[in-house]
């Protein structure tokens, strides 16, 4: 029986020497925790503050954008403090055994998991009396942690199976909290079985299995290689996590005749072509499912503890060796002395990772939602580029109908009383009616726009006018006028008449040319021609900037939000990478 005895003598020689091997993990495990805790701080206070800066729209629609990316940067703060808060949860796991090598055991329910945590716990070699190196350390407890309650129990609780001797039997799931015992620098995790009766103790399973540094997966090797099973070794391989499979229960019962002659049910080991049977189709399953890691005949085992049980029973190292439990402790052993503390690192390293990847992953997530909602802004663009128009073409003609209004009342107070209206008057009072108009429909249109069309105040002023008067003409006609002259006597009589002092007269026609100025009404038509002139110029050049401003502004909030998210998310995942382990 010496063989049996000295490998689980050196299994535990082993696992109380490497206690000194995980005393320097700590400080690399604090930077490293420390560096993505800051890492997270400093993007949950950038991303905050991006949120509380973002302005407000008085678009509904785009005021909707806004409010859609502030709700998807909230859930990616969320979501982020909650890879943190696993983060944490794990490192807090990880630092409260950070100088252990924690090896949880992880499978379905009635993989016989306990059994074998009870073999490697040791207290049945005390009960039987067999001298161990067990012996060296005092006898140890199974703490029980279940809801934040702390209890203890002399061996590991596990289902109703068969009540073999020194096993503790529960007629329920037991385990369905975490149960853990120390073995020297060793830490031995029993978790609940996956397939439990919640989906709670699932979870605290694969919580414990995500922080430990070697899981050990057990399949009954009855019911070997369910397609949970894989999905959940594949699981553990996508995570890079180190693991052994064992198939357990590896064993039968026959009928026997003791030295008495009666018939006795005994324990044997299973038929080894169905061993065989079923190890290869574990490895071709594990194959097809990317796994091909696993080393058949040391990571891949089919074991049973209690033929190695019966065996220390009957001093039988046949039996024990046809456990292949010294297999199992060889493996351990191996790993604890050659890459126990690389494991150890690599926990921490891998947890931070993962959360890493989550981090990163949520955060690109995040920006293509981001990017989405910019392709809906480019609709809202559009949109407002055709409200833009049909906005300026309704204000044009409201401006040419009140100014036209506006233009014949003065026009008829200028017929009626004379005077006129000075063309520098006239432009302010019409500049007035252009501006008062473009306020109040921009400000229906676009609420908030006031603001941003009091600059534009200068650029709506209507010129080029001229003064409103009365239209005057001119008439030129000729006129005939007849006219005497002195002439000279003509004749003897009127010679001698001359003579005595008579005066002799002619007559001409001459044609005189005279002006006449005749009102012809106001000018009111040649004034509005200059008004349409300069208001469409204003229509055609300073209204449709102002529209852009306008449109460009109500958009701005939104291009502000995703421009500033979109540079802090890549900033982030930029740090984040840089601090993969």
């Amino acid at each position: 029986m010496m063989k049996a005895v000295d490998s689980i003598n050196e299994f535990v020689d082993v696992m109380l020497e490497s206690r000194t091997q995980f005393e320097n993990v700590k400080q690399e495990i604090d930077r490293r925790n420390s560096a993505l805790r800051e890492c997270a701080e400093r993007f949950k206070s950038s991303v905050t503050s991006i949120m509380n800066r973002a302005s407000t729209s008085r678009d509904a629609e785009l005021q909707k954008m806004i409010d859609g990316q502030k709700k998807a940067l909230a859930e990616m703060l969320t979501g982020v403090a909650d890879s943190i808060e696993r983060t944490r949860k794990g490192m807090k796991f990880i630092e409260e055994h950070e100088q252990s090598f924690n090896i949880a055991v992880f499978g379905k329910v009635k993989a016989g998991k306990s059994y074998i945590g009870n073999f490697i716990m040791g207290n049945i070699f005390r009960d039987r009396g067999l001298k161990t190196s067990y012996d060296k350390i005092p006898r140890p407890k199974v703490s029980v942690y279940d809801r934040g309650k702390r209890s203890e129990l002399d061996k590991l609780a596990e289902f109703q199976e068969d009540g073999a001797e020194g096993f503790r039997v529960d007629p329920n799931e037991a385990t369905s909290a975490i149960q853990l015992f120390s073995l020297g620098g060793m830490k031995w995790f029993d978790t609940p079985g996956i397939g439990s009766v919640t989906w709670e103790n699932e979870m605290l399973a694969k919580e414990y299995v995500d922080n430990a540094d070697l899981i050990v997966y057990m399949c009954n090797s009855d019911a070997a290689g369910t397609q949970q099973d894989f999905t959940e070794m594949k699981d553990l391989h996508g995570k890079k996590k180190r693991f052994l499979l064992l198939l357990t229960q590896s064993d039968d019962t026959e009928d026997d005749v003791d030295d008495d002659g009666n018939i006795i049910t005994v324990l044997v080991p299973k038929n080894p072509k169905d061993r065989t049977d079923m190890e290869d189709y574990i490895c071709e399953a594990l194959k097809k499912n990317g796994i091909t890691e696993l080393d058949r005949g040391s990571e891949i085992l089919t074991v049973s503890a209690k033929l190695a049980l019966e065996a220390l029973k009957k001093d039988d190292q046949q039996l024990f060796d046809a456990s292949n439990i010294h297999k199992f402790l060889a493996v351990l052993i191996e790993i604890t002395k050659n890459d126990a503390a690389k494991l150890k690192l690599a926990t921490p390293s891998l947890r931070i990772n993962t959360a890493i990847t989550e981090i990163i992953s949520r955060l690109k997530e995040t920006d293509a939602m981001l990017t989405k909602h910019m392709a809906s802004l480019d609709d809202a663009r559009e949109r407002l580029t055709e409200r833009n128009e049909l906005v300026q073409s309704r204000m044009l003609n409201e401006c040419m109908s009140r100014i036209e209004a506006l233009i014949s009342e003065k026009a008829s107070a200028i017929e009626s009383r004379g005077g006129s209206v000075s063309a520098e008057e006239l432009e302010g009072i019409i500049s007035s009616e252009v501006y008062s108009v473009v306020m109040k429909t921009c400000a229906q249109e676009f609420a908030g726009s006031e603001e941003i069309l009091s600059a534009y105040s200068d650029k709506l002023k209507i010129g080029g006018v001229g003064e409103l008067k009365m239209r005057t003409d001119t008439i030129t006609y000729t006129r005939k006028e007849t006219y005497s002259y002195e002439r000279d006597p003509d004749g003897l009589f009127e010679h001698i008449g001359h003579f005595l002092g008579k005066r002799y007269y002619g007559f001409r026609t001459r044609s005189i040319t005279e002006h006449r100025t005749v009102d012809l009404g106001v000018n009111l038509q040649q004034v509005m021609q200059g008004i349409r002139s300069s208001l469409e110029g204003v229509f055609m050049s300073e209204v449709p900037e102002i529209m852009r401003d306008i449109s460009s502004r109500l958009i701005a909030p939104v291009e502000e939000v995703r421009k500033n998210a979109g540079t802090q998310i890549a900033q982030t995942i930029r740090e984040l990478e840089g601090l993969k382990c």
